[in-house]
């Protein structure tokens, strides 16, 4: 067995320790970045503002809608470890807590295009521009003894996707590889970035894909958003690229990046980021009728998916992602959650299909 081999098995042992305890814990790899970081803590807090974690050092885990049942949280490790440690701590004294499980709603096809439906005429009488309904595909047979090699392969089939782990025993066990930053900060820059529309990828080259009205509109109404949110907090010297198309598993995605080169206090990138979430790319726009609109035909809750979440450090840095490409891990299934965003000129069943294609991305690597 390689030193390579040998430290996979050791981390794989380490975070099903973690499981089996019922820790709360996150594990996590940067885009691009292979090495794995992992923190436990005891007990986590919740998070009423951004403002709280000023000067902490710690991973923010934070829902889709901060107005309903679920809390954000802030994991401030009592214990930190990385792939590249020597060694770990010690679970020998620690007693097995007791699974706790819930039921989240599978939504049917016929659920969906119905929903879909109530949707569009909304849409079609211009009472919003866009919005996005989100779906649950449940895989049983998978759940919490699988989770940590899941996370593992998950890593190696994404590196340039931000793959994380995390587990709250009061609110379940999450597992992503989302392809979406939703706000980065180092003390000199912000980046943020638009991505919508999506199609599948198939056998064509990135470059030679080719875009219809639909998408390149829901496209620009996100980067549109931005735009007027960065000229709200007067950041008006910044680069834009894009949109360009990305790859993100089996499928590509309309990008604009967005990075400014502005020294923004953490006290103003808590307040950015506030007004940033949630994006149209995972709501819609005008926000708040879209946001109404999803909480009145969504059957299921969204919980974290389409949340946010990432590393905050003491000096104010922070890499905080989009929730997407997630699931929910119960005892003995796994609940995924996938979404697209609907237009009046969308097509039901071609966004059904979208989703299906999503799905593929998180059920090709637990298959």
């Amino acid at each position: 067995m390689s030193q390579l081999e040998d430290r996979e098995k050791s981390i794989q042992y380490f975070l099903e320790q973690c499981l089996q305890k019922r820790l709360s814990f996150y594990a996590y790899s940067l885009p691009g970045d292979h090495e794995i970081k992992i923190g436990i803590q005891t007990s986590p807090s919740r998070v009423i503002n951004l403002l709280d974690l000023k000067g902490k050092e710690g991973f923010l885990f934070a829902p889709f809608d901060l107005d309903e049942e679920q809390s954000a949280y802030f994991i401030d490790p009592e214990f930190e470890f990385s792939s590249k440690s020597t060694q770990f701590v010690d679970f020998s004294d620690l007693p097995d807590q007791k699974d706790e499980d819930s039921e989240v709603y599978e939504s049917s096809k016929e659920d969906y295009l119905e929903q879909i439906k109530e949707m569009l005429a909304d849409l079609k009488s211009k009472k919003l521009d866009k919005v996005i309904l989100s779906r649950v595909h449940v895989l049983n047979g998978k759940g919490r003894k699988d989770a940590a090699s899941i996370f593992l392969r998950l890593n190696k089939t994404y590196p340039n996707a931000f793959v994380s782990m995390i587990d709250i025993p009061s609110e379940g066990l999450w597992i992503g590889a989302s392809p979406e930053r939703f706000l980065n900060s180092d003390g000199k820059t912000i980046e943020t970035v638009a991505l919508a529309g999506t199609q599948k990828l198939g056998d064509s080259a990135v470059q030679s894909v080719e875009w219809e009205k639909k998408e390149i509109e829901e496209q620009a109404y996100v980067s549109k958003y931005i735009e007027e949110l960065l000229s709200n907090y007067q950041i008006d010297d910044y680069q834009k690229q894009g949109p360009f198309t990305v790859q993100a598993g089996n499928v590509v995605h309309l990008k604009t990046t967005y990075k400014a080169n502005t020294a923004l206090s953490f006290d103003q990138i808590s307040s950015f980021a506030q007004a940033l979430h949630p994006t149209p790319a995972v709501c819609g726009l005008p926000k708040n009728k879209a946001m109404d609109l999803i909480r009145k035909v969504e059957k299921h809750k969204r919980e974290y998916y389409a949340g946010f979440l990432g590393p905050i450090h003491a000096d104010g840095g922070l890499a905080l992602f989009v929730n997407l490409r997630s699931m929910k891990v119960l005892q003995e299934s796994m609940a995924l959650f996938v979404g697209g965003g609907i237009t009046a000129d969308s097509d039901p069943e071609k966004e059904w299909m979208e989703t299906c294609f999503k799905a593929q991305t998180l059920l090709k690597v637990i298959k």
